[in-house]
């Protein structure tokens, strides 16, 4: 049975990965109390005892405006240097890399969705943080996996998310204004569990690859307004909502005003209404 060393257990993504495994892989989940990535001796230790077969990052630091002042730090030492330092030591240790990436790492001027290949330009300091990680990661690893996803929503009712966001606020208000002109693809992290197992289940054909993996959208993605409105509507809430510009609603972090990412790959998502519709069902 493979063994698949798992960082940010804790997470979102690594609960719902968890919850989705395969019975012919064993995880080693560590969150940051048991695995600082950002101490190679204590990576390498961890690997070694472990005596894992993949190891699966989803250790990150996802805050993007506090990547602008009082996380910027934390930003680099996690996305950056914790990512260099497991995939140098997976290297090292000949074993396969996975690690998640993000669709800020390209600076939002092309229409109709970026591919794999396609030039990055971050435009701030998380996606800054993630392209460098990316770059060192393949550099010093060129096996590395890099699997670049979007706006991440699931793992229960004790994760924060958008959709759990605007559940919580319909209960006390009866109108919000959501931003209704930065275009991209939300992703299910159930569904991503599966296409990461599946990239497992296949990992000879994805060594050295980047993947582009989120639900699937038409043209250029949906907004925060066309994600909300769906929302609401699936849930069967009563809510007024309006559309609000970017400039509108002022954020520390410059944010892309399209990143939607096309998937190339033979590992394909669902619709996002799909996705969301399960997720909705959920108790």
């Amino acid at each position: 049975m493979k063994r698949i060393l798992l960082t940010g257990a804790k997470g979102m993504l690594a609960h719902d990965f968890m919850e989705s495994q395969k019975e012919r892989f064993e995880i080693i989940p560590f969150d940051r109390d048991y695995l600082d990535i950002t101490d190679i001796q204590q990576v390498e230790q961890r690997v070694q005892e472990s005596q894992a077969d993949i190891i699966l990052n989803c250790a990150a630091y996802t805050n993007v405006d506090g990547a602008e002042d009082t996380g910027k730090k934390m930003n680099l030492d996690i996305n950056v240097l914790g990512v260099f330092n497991l995939a140098k030591i997976a290297n090292r240790q000949n074993i396969d890399f996975i690690t998640l990436s993000t669709d800020y790492v390209f600076d939002g001027t092309k229409e109709g969705g970026y591919n794999e290949n396609d030039e990055q330009n971050p435009i701030n300091n998380y996606g800054l943080a993630k392209y460098l990680g990316e770059k060192l990661a393949c550099e010093v690893n060129p096996q590395s996996i890099i699997v670049r996803t979007s706006w991440l929503y699931g793992g229960g009712n004790e994760h924060k998310n958008f959709v759990n966001t605007m559940l919580k606020l319909s209960e006390t208000r009866n109108e919000l204004r959501v931003i209704n002109d930065q275009f991209w693809s939300p992703t299910y992290v159930m569904d991503l569990s599966q296409a990461l197992w599946d990239i497992i289940g296949n990992i000879d054909t994805f060594r050295g690859k980047i993947l582009h993996l989120s639900n699937e959208t038409s043209n250029n993605g949906i907004t925060w307004f066309d994600f909300a409105s769906e929302i609401f509507k699936m849930a069967d809430r009563k809510i007024n909502l309006t559309p609000c510009t970017t400039e509108e609603y002022q954020t520390k972090a410059v944010r892309p005003k399209f990143s939607k990412m096309n998937n190339n790959s033979s590992v394909q998502m669902r619709n996002w209404k799909e996705g969301l519709r399960e997720y909705l069902s959920k108790p």
